[in-house]
């Protein structure tokens, strides 16, 4: 039932799990909080990886609906998504401020709401999430973009990333660049939660650490590749987990270097093993963001990562980046940061702290609302 008076902010995501996006979306609701907002977040799978502040309020509104192969069938069911969502958000929340919806299934079922004030995020580089149909039905997955991208206004997590969906589509509706947000006093918070990594045989400042899911996309295969190269004088932690991690432990095993290498799994709070790294590396093939990078610098943790499209080299200066697929130049590089770990440590961009960040959203979407007008 709706109680508040307070102007209403609605995020909404397929699932609270631990991604860049869910990262975005748990600190843009605190910060809403704070600046006095009704703040509710709506999922359609009840995961809850990361943990929201308690002050939002949480919502499930199942999908429920079979994956379909023909684009037609799948359009007719997320329209019957829509529709559930938009009858539940007018009864038990109201009408928003502020929509802003996440993820690439979440921007397709909300194509079809008939709620106002949709932002779709971006948070990808759409043209390398859909390499391969671009390559194949060029035409028909341009189309069905044009569709997704096109009925609500977006803002994307990079300048790179806004370029990429421009150059695919083209403006159909109002495109803008908003970063990700990077709480650091929450982020240094967290991170002086003790964390017994004596357990695993680790020692402070004694490991090189990689934070991320076990996708194909994340560089797993080629930072394994290129740390084999090195002389592993400190261990390589990888945290996080995904349907490609006992491959890559089996990679590990083939290079011989499983004794130094330590699968950590999935933690809802990775940040006081990254504030006890020696360095982190980011090795993405592609990304919109790349959220490690900024964590890293509110840490003061020395960071490294490939100049993948598209995020990381407006984060980083060019030193501390490296092409991808460049395996020696990445064995390179962990070497160099490693020798000169200072000359790696990057500030933080103030203009990311998420006051800032929600009150471009706010602008953004007051922007549209007086254009209409």
């Amino acid at each position: 039932m709706i109680t508040s008076n307070k102007p209403t902010i609605l995020l909404i995501l397929k699932a609270l799990e631990g991604r860049g996006a869910e990262r975005m979306v748990t600190t843009l609701a605190r910060a809403y909080i704070d600046m006095d907002y009704d703040v509710h977040v709506l999922c359609l799978e009840d995961t809850t990886d990361m943990c929201l502040d308690s002050r939002v309020h949480y919502h499930i509104v199942p999908y429920n609906q079979p994956l379909f192969n023909i684009e037609t069938e799948q359009a007719t069911a997320y329209k019957q998504v829509a529709a559930r969502i938009d009858e539940y958000v007018l009864k038990n929340i109201g009408t928003p401020k502020l929509i802003l919806a996440n993820i690439y299934k979440v921007n397709w079922i909300m194509a079809y709401s008939k709620l106002p004030n949709i932002v779709n995020v971006l948070h990808t580089a759409v043209s390398k999430q859909f390499q391969e149909k671009l390559t194949t039905i060029p035409a028909q997955t341009i189309s069905h973009l044009k569709v997704v991208y096109g009925a609500h206004p977006c803002s994307c997590v990079s300048g790179g990333a806004c370029q990429d969906l421009l150059a695919l589509i083209g403006n159909l509706n109002r495109t803008t660049t908003i970063y990700n947000p990077c709480d650091v006093s929450q982020i240094q918070q967290l991170a002086s939660e003790h964390f017994h990594i004596e357990e695993f045989g680790l020692t402070d400042k004694g490991y090189i650490i990689h934070v991320a899911s076990f996708d194909a996309m994340k560089g797993h295969r080629d930072l394994l590749h290129a740390y084999a190269k090195t002389e592993r004088r400190l261990p390589l932690v990888l945290v996080g987990k995904g349907r490609l991690e006992d491959e890559i432990k089996q990679l590990a095993i083939e290079l011989k270097i499983e004794d130094k290498v330590y699968f950590l799994g999935f933690h809802a709070n990775p940040y006081p093993l990254i504030a006890g790294a020696a360095l982190l590396v980011m090795t993405s093939k592609y990304e919109g963001f790349g959220y490690v990078i900024v964590e890293a610098q509110a840490l003061n943790v020395p960071v490294i990562s490939t100049d993948c499209p598209f995020g990381p080299r407006e984060l980083l200066p060019q030193k501390n980046l490296v092409a991808i697929d460049d395996i020696e130049g990445l064995a390179a590089l962990i070497s160099q940061a490693l020798d000169n770990a200072n000359q790696f440590i990057t500030p933080l961009n103030q203009q990311l702290l998420p006051k800032h960040i929600a009150q471009q959203y706010l602008d953004f979407s007051l922007s549209i609302v007086n254009d209409i007008n």
